[in-house]
C-alpha cells in the first residue's frame, strides 16, 4: 500500500468516525459507484472523459444545430400545447385569395417555408 492510500484511509476513517451522516453518505457513495461500474455506465463516463472522444462529441453537437434545439426546450411544451389546440380546432376550408391574404403574416410565410424544407427532405428520403 503506498503511503498516499494509507493517509486516504485514514482520512476516511476520520471522516465515518466524525458522524453518522458522512458515514451513510460515503456508504450510499460507494453503492452508487458500484451500479454504476456493473452496468457499465462508469466505464462510459471514462470514455467521455476522453480530451478527443469529448471534442469529437461537441464538434457532432455543433454541427448537427443540438445545442440550438436545447437552447429552445423550455418552449417545447407551449408549443406543442398550442399546436395540438390549433388541430382540434374545425377548419373550414379556403380559397385561393384567403391563402394570398394568409401569406402576408410573415408567421405564415415563415412556417409555410418550413414546411416545404421539410416536405422536401421527405421527398428525397
Amino acid at each position: 500500500m503506498t503511503e498516499a492510500t494509507v493517509s486516504e484511509r485514514k482520512e476516511i476513517e476520520r471522516l465515518i468516525a466524525e458522524d453518522q451522516e458522512t458515514e451513510e453518505a460515503l456508504l450510499k457513495t460507494m453503492q452508487l459507484l458500484r451500479q454504476l461500474n456493473n452496468s457499465g455506465i462508469l466505464d462510459l463516463l471514462l470514455v467521455l472523459t476522453d480530451k478527443d472522444v469529448f471534442q469529437r462529441i461537441v464538434s457532432i453537437a455543433v454541427s448537427t444545430g443540438l445545442f440550438k434545439i436545447a437552447d429552445r426546450i423550455d418552449e417545447l411544451p407551449t408549443k406543442l400545447s398550442q399546436l395540438l389546440d390549433a388541430l382540434e380546432e374545425p377548419a373550414e376550408p379556403i380559397g385561393v385569395y384567403t391563402l394570398l391574404q394568409a401569406l402576408r403574416d410573415p408567421e405564415v410565410a415563415r412556417g409555410l417555408a418550413k414546411m416545404i424544407r421539410i416536405l422536401k427532405i421527405i421527398g428525397s428520403w
